[in-house]
C-alpha cells in the first residue's frame, strides 16, 4: 500500500522534494505560488498549506511538453493515465514505448497542448511516466540516441546523416523493488485462480493518480519559456494587486555550465538559463510583494547573490545521502559527490524564521 501520495509518480533528476520544507519556511503561506521550472512539481506537492482555497493561486511551468502532457493527463484523465502507466517492466516494451514517444514528439503533437487547453494524450502521458520509472540515468526522450524505427516497424541503427530523432538502448532499471509507477507499494499481494484478482491496472496506482488529480485540480500549468510565468500579469493575482498579498517564486533552473556537470541531463537542457533566471531574481528581489527562493550549486551563484544581499541556506547534511548518489563519496557528500554544493538563496523579503532541519536528500525522487 502506498503511504506517500504527495509525490510525482516517476523519478526525476535533481528533484527538490526534500528541500521543500526549507523553501516553504522562506516563502510562507503566499497567496500566489509560482514555479517556472516545475519539473515534477515536487515543491508544490510538498506545500504544507491547504490547497484549492479562494483567492489563492498556484502556477507551474515547464518547457518539456511531454512532462506537461503527463501533468495534464494526471489532472484531467487520472484513471486513463494510470491504465497506460500500469504495465509490466519489459526491455522490449521500453524501447518500443521510447520510440513511440519520440515520434509523437517529432510529429508536433506537443503543439496541441498550446492550441487546446483541454488536449492531452493519456496514453502517451502514462507511457511517459512508465518509461521514466524504468529508465536508468539521463536521456529519457531526449531524441539523441542512435536507434530509430524503420519503415517496416523494426528498431534499427540510423545512418549518420539521418535527421530523425532516435533512442538509446539499455536494460530497464532493476535495482531495488521498483520506482515511480512501478513502486512496490502499488502491488496487490497474491493472485489465486479460485479467488478474485485485480486487472492489469494496480488499484493503488489509480488511487494515487486520483489523489494527484484532486491536488492539481486548480493548478495552472504552462508549457513554454519560463519568463512567461513571472511577468507582472502572471504573478499579480487580485490579492497581490490589492497590496496585501504576496507571490512566492521558486526558481530551480537546470544547473549551469559553471556547475561542471554534463550536458543532456534534461530533455530540454540548457547550460545558460540558470544565469538568466538569477539575473531576473536579483533584479526583482527587492519588491516587497515578491518572495523568491533560488536553487542551485554554490559555485554557480553564491557571489552574485551575496552582493545582492540574499541569504544562503545549505540544505544538504553530510551522512544523509540516499538514492543515486548514496554510494558515492561514502554517502557523506565527499569528493565524489556534488550534493554538498546544493544551496538555496532567499530574497530580502523572504521570511526570517530559521528553516527547518535538513531532510535526507535523494538525487532521484524515488523509492521512499
Amino acid at each position: 500500500m502506498l503511504t506517500d501520495l504527495l509525490k510525482f509518480p516517476a523519478p526525476y533528476y535533481g528533484g527538490k522534494q526534500l528541500a521543500a520544507p526549507a523553501v516553504w519556511a522562506a516563502l510562507g503561506d503566499v497567496e500566489h505560488f509560482c514555479e517556472p521550472f516545475c519539473g515534477t512539481c515536487a515543491v508544490l506537492l510538498r506545500r504544507p498549506h491547504e490547497c484549492n482555497r479562494t483567492y489563492h493561486s498556484e502556477t507551474v511551468n515547464d518547457a518539456d511538453g511531454l512532462l506537461v502532457n503527463a501533468l495534464r493527463g494526471i489532472q484531467l484523465h487520472p484513471e486513463a493515465t494510470a491504465d497506460a502507466a500500469s504495465r509490466f517492466v519489459a526491455e522490449a516494451d521500453l524501447h518500443a514505448i521510447h520510440g513511440a514517444l519520440i515520434r509523437w514528439k517529432a510529429e508536433q503533437e506537443l503543439e496541441h497542448l498550446m492550441g487546446d487547453p483541454a488536449f492531452c494524450d493519456p496514453q502517451m502521458a502514462g507511457w511517459f511516466l512508465w518509461g521514466m520509472s524504468c529508465w536508468i540515468g539521463s536521456g529519457w526522450c531526449s531524441g539523441k540516441g542512435p536507434w530509430i524505427v524503420n519503415a517496416d516497424g523494426r528498431l534499427t541503427r540510423r545512418e549518420k546523416d539521418e535527421p530523425e530523432p532516435g533512442v538509446n538502448r539499455q536494460r530497464p532499471h532493476l535495482s531495488g523493488d521498483g520506482m515511480g509507477v512501478n513502486h512496490s507499494g502499488t502491488r496487490e499481494p497474491g493472485v489465486w485462480a479460485d479467488d478474485d484478482f485485480h486487472e492489469m491496472t494496480m488499484p493503488e496506482l489509480r488511487r494515487w493518480f486520483l489523489f494527484l488529480s484532486a491536488r492539481l485540480r486548480h493548478v495552472r500549468i504552462l508549457n513554454g519559456d519560463w519568463h512567461r510565468a513571472v511577468t507582472n500579469g502572471a504573478t499579480k493575482i487580485l490579492s497581490v494587486r490589492q497590496g496585501d498579498g504576496h507571490c512566492g517564486v521558486f526558481l530551480d533552473p537546470p544547473y549551469a555550465d559553471t556547475a561542471n556537470r554534463a550536458a543532456g541531463l534534461y530533455a530540454h537542457d540548457s547550460l545558460t538559463v540558470a544565469h538568466d533566471a538569477r539575473e531576473w531574481a536579483i533584479a526583482n528581489g527587492n519588491q516587497p510583494w515578491l518572495r523568491i527562493v533560488f536553487a542551485g550549486y554554490e559555485a554557480e551563484h553564491s557571489d552574485h547573490f551575496a552582493r545582492a544581499g540574499w541569504r544562503e541556506v545549505e540544505w544538504f547534511k553530510a551522512g544523509h545521502l540516499t538514492g543515486g548518489y548514496g554510494n558515492l563519496g561514502g554517502g557523506d557528500g565527499g569528493s565524489t559527490s556534488q550534493q554538498n554544493r546544493e544551496r538555496l538563496w532567499l530574497s530580502p523579503h523572504c521570511l526570517t524564521d530559521t528553516p527547518p532541519p535538513v531532510a535526507q536528500l535523494a538525487l532521484w525522487d524515488e523509492e521512499d
